[in-house]
């Protein structure tokens, strides 16, 4: 009988420990996903801070934005790619908290890269080559900002949609003031509601909620639901 008991108990023993074991190393799969996502997404930002600055200094030439941005996206999905593993598979609680912090964050440096552009729009100061740095600029900054919704299941687009949109009503009086008001070149018009357009449209689809993004999220939804046990750590 006593045999029994402790061979009971060592076999207890033994599966609290492998318990422990298995625990313990998910625990550490999801902080290594943790600190990977936000290390890339850091180093994506950096990238994209240098980038904007160089733009609005009239450093780089149009052929070494493409390879900026490149680089750049390739940070920027390295972060994306480990933030989704980590949330998805390993069932980390602490970056979607960082994710709608970084979202926030990322809704400020938009608008901030908006008025500038806007600044620059008003002066009539720029050429075609330089127009195309400004979409491209705010086009990185707008997919950066949805690809963050994306990671966060049930995180809602429509708040970030309004300091959107106030800054385009501001852009539009920007514009009407422009060439009602002022000797303005009317060559520039095009660029001007291009612009203005593009930003008002996306505005509104975030405000809209037509779930456009649903059927993209609810494919890499079942994707993780696929594929999480194979990917999770048996031990």
């Amino acid at each position: 009988m006593n045999h029994l008991l402790v061979h009971s108990s060592s076999s207890q023993l033994r599966n609290g420990h492998a318990h422990k074991r298995r625990v313990s190393q998910r625990g550490l799969l999801s902080l290594a996903m943790l600190l990977t996502s936000l290390c890339a997404f850091g180093i994506a930002m950096l990238g994209g801070a240098k980038m904007v600055f160089d733009i609005f200094g009239d450093v780089p030439h149009l052929t070494s934005i493409f390879s900026k941005v490149i680089v750049i996206g390739i940070a920027y999905g390295v972060g994306w790619l480990s933030a989704m593993v980590a949330i998805r598979v390993y069932g980390n609680l602490v970056l979607p908290i960082l994710i709608r912090w970084l979202a926030w964050g990322s809704l400020a440096a938009v608008c901030l890269l908006y008025v500038e552009i806007l600044q620059r729009l008003y002066l009539q100061q720029y050429g075609i080559e330089k127009f195309i740095k400004y979409v491209l600029v705010m086009a990185g900054g707008l997919g950066g900002m949805v690809g963050l919704h994306l990671i966060i299941e049930n995180h809602d687009l429509r708040p970030f949609s309004i300091p959107l949109l106030i800054i385009g009503m501001i852009q539009l009086g920007l514009i009407v003031y422009r060439y009602v008001f002022t000797l303005a070149d009317p060559s520039y018009l095009l660029g001007d509601l291009l612009f203005f357009f593009g930003m008002t449209v996306f505005s509104i689809l975030m405000l809209a909620h037509f779930g456009i993004l649903n059927p993209l999220r609810e494919r890499l939804t079942a994707y993780f639901d696929r594929n999480s046990v194979a990917i999770q750590t048996q031990d």
